[in-house]
């Protein structure tokens, strides 16, 4: 799958692909030891992921996520990774990069399909 995930295609497999690693990171980051501090913050991100993740499982459509929800996600994932950065561990920055791939993905398939709103 990796070979073949392109943020310009969004087609099902690469939007799961993607919501599989954003909450496997997110997750991760609540059971990490040096991210004890965060953990809260962490599990409140995993919440809002959860919401957009069943927005877009019951509509099929990534436009149907709300602008403004995912804005505020990437927020506290930028949030989240400036506070971890010097803790020498990837999973708040892989989190944020793979938000920013569902962001992307979500942006084609507003060029793709001509939707203008979601």
């Amino acid at each position: 799958m990796e070979e073949t995930f392109n943020v310009g295609n969004p087609t099902r497999e690469n939007v799961d692909y993607a919501f599989k690693n954003l909450i496997y990171y997110v997750t991760a980051s609540t059971q990490l030891d040096i991210y004890k501090e965060q953990k809260n913050n962490f599990e409140k991100v995993l919440v809002e992921i959860n919401t957009i993740l069943a927005t877009y499982v019951n509509k099929e459509s990534l436009v149907s996520i709300d602008e403004e929800k995912l804005q505020n996600i990437k927020f506290d994932l930028i949030d989240l990774d400036t506070e971890t950065k010097s803790l020498k561990s990837y999973f708040a920055e892989w989190s944020l990069l793979w938000l920013e791939a569902i962001i992307s993905l979500r942006m084609s398939e507003i060029k793709v399909r001509g939707v203008n709103n979601g």
